[in-house]
C-alpha cells in the first residue's frame, strides 16, 4: 500500500536541472561536464559552502557573483503548481524531499515556513553525508518516515536517480512536467487502491 511520495528538489520543485541553469548562463555543459560534476559532488557532499560553490560556477562562466546570482534566480523558479498539489497529496499520504544539494539551500530557495507546511521529512544530502543514488539516503528517508521503500513513489528528473529508488521496490518516475507527474502519481494511487 503507497504511504508516501518522496520529491526531488531541483528540477522538479526548483528550476529545470543544473544544466538548464549553466546553459542560462552561457555555459555549455557537456564542455564543462568535469568542473560541473566535481563542483555539484563537492557542495552536494557540503565538502565546500553554498558559497564557495557559486563563486567558483560564477568565475568559470566568467561572471559576477551577482550576474550568476541573477540567472540561478530567473532560471530556478519554484514549482508551485507542485507545490500546491503536494499539499493536497499531504492529506492522504506522507511527503517528503530527498535532495543533493548543499547545507540550508532549500531552506533559502524554498523557505523554512513553506517546507514544514508542505512536507513530513526532509533529506538532504550533504547533511547526512550520502548522495543519490547511493540506496542508503533512499532507505535513510524510508527510515525517517516509518514506510517501506514498496510504499513509496518517487519523482526526480534524473534517470539514475529513479532506477536507483526502482532497483529497493519504489515506484520511480522521471519528472518531465506537472502534468505528467500528477497522472504518473494518481494512476499509481488508483492502480494501488484497486489492490485492496
Amino acid at each position: 500500500m503507497i504511504k508516501a511520495i518522496i520529491f526531488d528538489c531541483f528540477g522538479v520543485l526548483i528550476g529545470k536541472g543544473f544544466d538548464h541553469t549553466y546553459r542560462v548562463a552561457g555555459g555549455e555543459p557537456d564542455r564543462d561536464r568535469d568542473f560541473i560534476e566535481d563542483a555539484l559532488s563537492k557542495a552536494n557532499l557540503g565538502q565546500i559552502k553554498d558559497d564557495q560553490f557559486h563563486s567558483s560556477i560564477a568565475e568559470k562562466l566568467e561572471l559576477t557573483i551577482s550576474e550568476w546570482r541573477t540567472f540561478t534566480e530567473n532560471a530556478e523558479q519554484i514549482n508551485v503548481e507542485l507545490l500546491h498539489y503536494i499539499l493536497e497529496l499531504k492529506n492522504n499520504y506522507k511527503t517528503a524531499i530527498l535532495s543533493n544539494a548543499n547545507i540550508g539551500v532549500l531552506e533559502n530557495r524554498i523557505g523554512k515556513k513553506q517546507l514544514n507546511k508542505t512536507f513530513d521529512e526532509i533529506v538532504v544530502s550533504a547533511e547526512v553525508g550520502i548522495v543519490k543514488p547511493n540506496p542508503e539516503i533512499y532507505l535513510l528517508l524510508c527510515k525517517k518516515l516509518n514506510v517501506n521503500p514498496d510504499e513509496c513513489i518517487y519523482i526526480d528528473d534524473r534517470l539514475s536517480f529513479v532506477e536507483s529508488a526502482k532497483t529497493l521496490g519504489m515506484l520511480g518516475h522521471l519528472y518531465g512536467n506537472f502534468h505528467d507527474c500528477k497522472t504518473d502519481i494518481e494512476t499509481d494511487i488508483e492502480t494501488d487502491i484497486e489492490k485492496y
